[in-house]
């Protein structure tokens, strides 16, 4: 799907620049890429603004705080204007003019991709009071923040304290791309009515960092750099990176590195951001078995491979890392571009699968059963894969420990005198006189109605 909204936007969207990862990590993202989004030229005011959101260049502004709130009204610089066809890919980086334009792209860029999964327009938590999202780039803080309502950013730290002027978060397609997903949970999941419904293990807080890292990892292989990339490091051998301790040559994407874990749940606490690991990596675990399977039909690998590095333990598992490495550079070698397909149809699997998945879940007492069972049910959607990769899912979720809690009451069986059965009749004797009468009562009146039916079929 998002492979067909790419194609479009080239020829239909606004044009903007883009760096896919911070340009300081590696000389491979040094430059920005141009990217292309869902709003034709000229309908992106300056600023730039659209219907959904805006840029102010805020100027001496303090961070907003619970008695702080948007609009802004302060000193701000002159919206920034597209160039003469309507795109904004003409601004130099290193300019505020770019950093502003750049967090709108890749804010606006992440809210295309997702709408696409999702099928509709996402419309914002926050609209019964604001009907759009205020975005500030740069201010002179070291840190950044969504609220309700806007974006802010300020800058990084230097490694002996204070700000770090070259290194504005705005910039940081990562960042902007885990807060915006953020928003689109309490968009499309909601939130707890009371901290009475979050659940006492915290999987609601646990699912939420998940799904921000897990958005901003499908919106990251939406850059040929970062695909590209990842490929030419592992060959395809995505499941060896972990292991090889090789996540840092991989990619310097935070949410790609917390991605590639080892962790189960018996590993973590109970912090959102801790507890969410099992979850992210065994949602990416989905991912990358689906890459490897779409390889295997398209005779890219062989079945004896694929065995070989799965995931987790296995008789079928290879330990010489190294053998299975060779396989796969042998295996790559002059099929980079099938490869890149495979991966790229994986990611849009899951991101379709994660928009349906996230549309069924519930927010009270959430619990992350609930969501396996909620993936499951998404995968069986005809729009997702119409059930190919059930046992894929169950496979990835039980390694990661993922289940029922030992004392919930679904494994609780339930005989025949709990339910008031006996031999195939009720049981009365244990109800009191007032319950017996209802009962009763109710047989009767079932009976009379079926006498009712009979009569009038036989007038």
């Amino acid at each position: 799907m998002s492979v067909a909204l790419d194609k479009r936007l080239e020829e239909e969207g606004t044009r903007f620049l883009i760096y896919s990862q911070p340009p300081f990590l590696a000389e491979a993202f040094s430059k920005p890429e141009v990217v292309s989004i869902n709003v034709p030229p000229g309908k992106v005011k300056a600023g730039p603004e659209d219907d959904r959101m805006f840029v102010v260049d805020a100027l001496n502004k303090a961070p907003y705080s619970r008695f702080n709130r948007p609009p802004y009204g302060g000193g701000k610089n002159d919206p920034i204007k597209p160039g003469p066809e309507g795109h904004f890919d003409h601004l130099q980086p290193g300019t505020r003019q770019f950093s502003a334009a750049t967090m709108y792209a890749t804010v606006r860029r992440v809210l295309d991709i997702w709408e696409d999964y999702f099928e509709h327009q996402i419309a914002w938590h926050f609209e019964t009071e604001y009907p759009k999202l205020e975005l500030i780039p740069l201010i002179e803080w070291n840190n950044a923040q969504s609220g309700y309502g806007y974006l802010e950013f300020g800058y990084g730290s230097r490694p002996g304290g204070g700000i770090d002027l070259s290194r504005p978060y705005c910039e940081n397609f990562d960042v902007l791309a885990h807060e915006l997903g953020h928003s689109i949970i309490y968009s499309e999941v909601g939130f707890p009515e009371s901290p009475e419904a979050i659940d006492p293990a915290i999987d609601y807080g646990g699912m939420h960092e998940a799904a921000g890292d897990l958005v901003a990892i499908v919106s990251v292989l939406h850059f040929n750099t970062v695909v590209d990339f990842l490929l030419k490091k592992t060959s395809g051998n995505l499941f060896s990176v972990n292991e090889l301790q090789r996540v840092g040559e991989l990619s310097t994407s935070r949410e790609i590195r917390t991605a590639f874990n080892y962790l189960r749940m018996s590993d973590v606490g109970a912090e959102p951001h801790d507890r969410s690991l099992p979850l992210t990596g065994g949602i990416f675990d989905i991912m990358v078995e689906v890459f490897q399977k779409q390889l295997l039909s398209r005779e890219l690998i062989s079945e004896e491979l694929a065995r070989r590095s799965t995931l987790g333990p296995s008789p079928a598992r290879d330990t010489d890392l190294a053998a299975i490495q060779r396989d796969f550079d042998e295996a790559y070698k002059g099929k980079e571009r099938e490869f890149k397909e495979a991966l790229l149809d994986a990611r849009d699997y899951l991101g379709r699968l994660l928009a349906v998945t996230w549309s069924n879940l519930k927010p009270n007492f959430m619990t992350y059963h609930g969501v396996l069972r909620a993936l499951l049910r998404a995968d069986r959607n005809p729009r997702v894969s119409g059930g190919l990769y059930q046992d894929t899912i169950r496979e990835c979720f039980a390694w990661r420990e993922i289940s029922l809690v030992p004392d919930s009451l679904v494994l609780r069986p339930h005989t025949l005198s709990e339910c008031a059965l006996d031999g195939g009749r009720f049981a009365f004797n244990d109800l009191d006189d007032e319950t017996m009468q209802k009962v009763r009562r109710l047989v009767e009146e079932n009976e009379a109605r079926k006498a009712t039916k009979t009569e009038r079929k036989s007038a």
